[in-house]
């Protein structure tokens, strides 16, 4: 059955991946988010999840149907929120996600508050589901990360450190580990790719859509 115009999109293709979007739960606000600046929206597809979370069996059908006679290399957790708000179903999905797909790698972007979400070190079992992590850290200062990525007030305080603490977790079990910035005004690019070495990750600049 075609999907009705303008219905929420759970998978997506885009440049070499299919692109996951499980959740529009956030634990930032950041000030450059597409959701934002675009209103949910980008290219052809609406990313607010209007009716809910999708439930597994949707996450894969949807997959699916993105993937459908396209080639691809990797499968990306990335929509319009934080997708480790979907921690106790990603075991499912992934497991799933490699039987279906088995030449596809598995990326989460992310944030990086996901242990500071579920309130204990869950890079541990991530590195048991997915093959690499790219963390939206976005600056090497912290007062900048809580004026740009505008956390809610749970995680204002502890952010920044988590975050960082999330990133060498990630390195420390073996996923390979990317943090990102976006080419903001007043970033200094330099400092975050120092951090970044700082904590075992790679580094890759990011431009503002």
């Amino acid at each position: 059955m075609k999907a009705p115009a303008d219905a929420p999109t759970v998978a997506y293709p885009f440049k070499n991946g299919i692109y996951l979007n499980v959740t529009n739960r956030c634990p930032t606000a950041c000030r450059f988010c597409i959701k934002r600046l675009l209103k949910w929206r980008f290219e052809r597809w609406n990313f607010r999840l209007s009716g809910g979370e999708p439930s597994v069996a949707r996450i894969l059908e949807a997959c699916a149907a993105a993937a459908d006679g396209r080639r691809f290399s990797e499968i990306v957790f990335c929509g319009y929120g934080e997708s480790t708000y979907r921690l106790p179903d990603l075991p499912e999905i992934c497991a799933a996600l490699r039987r279906r797909h088995p030449g596809a790698r598995l990326r989460l972007n992310t944030v990086g508050l996901g242990s500071l979400i579920w309130g204990r070190d869950i890079t541990a079992e991530l590195a048991g589901l997915i093959d690499s992590v790219a963390v939206s850290l976005n600056t090497a200062d912290g007062a900048q990360w809580a004026r740009l990525l505008a956390p809610l007030p749970p995680f204002r305080q502890k952010g920044f450190a988590a975050a960082q603490d999330f990133v060498r977790g990630c390195a420390a079990a073996g996923l390979q580990t990317t943090v990102t910035a976006v080419r903001l005004p007043g970033v200094d690019m330099p400092a975050v790719r120092r951090l970044a070495a700082s904590l075992g990750a790679a580094f890759r600049p990011r431009p503002v859509l």
